[in-house]
């Protein structure tokens, strides 16, 4: 997703200044954590998730974000979504 931003912001650029900027990206992004686009909801969900209930299953994740997806309001990940685990 950055690389393709860098992409648009970039045409006039050549492959060499692209390959540069691409392995530039690769390196940052293994220095931090990377941002996830406002509209990848779910993506956020399951990576917070996963950050705060380690060694759980995805299906896990799937299953409180199905029940966040399905009330009102915000969807992010909050820890009072694990009561749909005890059902």
């Amino acid at each position: 997703m950055t690389f393709q931003k860098w992409l648009k912001a970039n045409s006039g650029k050549t492959y060499g200044d692209a390959i540069d900027a691409y392995y530039e990206i690769k390196r940052t992004a293994k220095q931090g954590q990377t941002v996830i686009g406002k509209q990848f909801e779910y993506n956020t969900y399951i990576r917070d998730f996963f950050a705060d209930n380690k060694g759980a299953s995805l299906d896990d994740a799937i299953r409180c974000w199905k029940y966040k997806k399905s009330l009102k309001g915000q969807n992010k990940y909050e820890r009072s979504d694990l009561k749909v685990l005890e059902w």
